[in-house]
């Protein structure tokens, strides 16, 4: 269930955050002022950045929390939650309202449904209501796109024997949704990926990179397609589509930023991000000089 007034309260310092840039808002930790205050969604406190994470404020409420799931089983105790790190993933990751303790499938789904938005309003501005058909194929190539990017970041990390799933973001939900209604910029980031365990710098970049990567194979995947002619003019314009939405979820989220994969596969590997970004950028400059 949703903790409706953390929720309320989020809300509230969202708002602020938005209209005043944090003003006023101190870090509970330090006591610095912060112009990007974070939740923490176990004590409910607001932290500066570099705090954000429980072990760093010291949270109470993290080790009472905490769950760590191996294999079917599910293991908890004082010993392994003071080695367990929380890592997320994917654009505005960040957690700040209470839903942890809601079914994954209702994060999912309710993700799914809000990509599905974002595509609808894409294909609706571009194409208008002219074919349902070819509307329902962009939607779907939308929600197809951003689920294999999140389902490479969890298998990824359970290679490493890492657990992880899936969970909604407010600010992500807030952005995307915002996004459904601006003609030009579309953020496809209600959540992330929320990985538990040891992950050094390796890793982490490993992790990180498997979701870009997923999205460079499917552009790659459906250029062919379109090069190829497969299926009819309908089709090929899904195809195109496909390309191009591919590269972008793979573009913007290989911005070296704190909060994007960018930001860690470029602390593991300058070389490897550089050569991922590249293609990215590569593969939108042709979509735009082509189509």
């Amino acid at each position: 269930m949703i903790n409706i007034p953390h929720l309320l309260e989020n809300i509230f310092v969202a708002v602020l955050y938005f209209l005043f840039g944090g003003f006023g808002l101190k870090c509970q930790y330090c006591g610095f002022d912060t112009g990007l205050p974070f939740r923490c969604p176990f004590c409910g406190g607001i932290f500066y950045v570099e705090h954000r994470l429980p072990e760093t404020h010291m949270c109470p409420s993290f080790r009472k929390d905490l769950r760590v799931f191996r294999g079917l089983g599910e293991t908890t105790g004082p010993s392994l939650t003071r080695r367990v790190t929380p890592w997320l993933f994917s654009g505005f990751g960040r957690r700040i309202f209470n839903v942890a303790r809601s079914p994954v499938i209702f994060h999912v789904c309710l993700a799914a449904v809000i990509v599905a938005l974002v595509g609808l309003s894409t294909a609706v501005a571009t194409l208008g209501f002219l074919n349902p058909f070819l509307i329902s194929l962009l939607v779907l190539i939308f929600v197809i796109s951003f689920t294999l990017h999140e389902i490479g970041h969890k298998f990824t990390a359970k290679h490493y024997g890492l657990w992880a799933e899936f969970r909604l973001s407010f600010l992500g939900v807030l952005v995307t949704l915002i996004s459904i209604f601006t003609p030009l910029i579309k953020v496809v980031s209600p959540g992330s990926v929320v990985i538990y365990g040891w992950a050094d710098r390796r890793i982490m970049g490993r992790i990180s990179l498997s979701g870009p990567l997923i999205n460079i194979v499917l552009s790659l995947i459906f250029l062919t397609l379109t090069l190829f002619n497969f299926g009819g003019i309908l089709l090929g314009i899904a195809y195109i589509w496909g390309f191009a939405i591919n590269a972008y979820i793979a573009l913007f989220n290989l911005i070296p930023l704190s909060i994007l994969d960018g930001a860690k596969i470029f602390q593991w590997n300058r070389h490897v991000w550089a050569i991922m970004f590249t293609i990215a950028l590569i593969f939108i400059a042709a979509y735009v000089l082509l189509y």
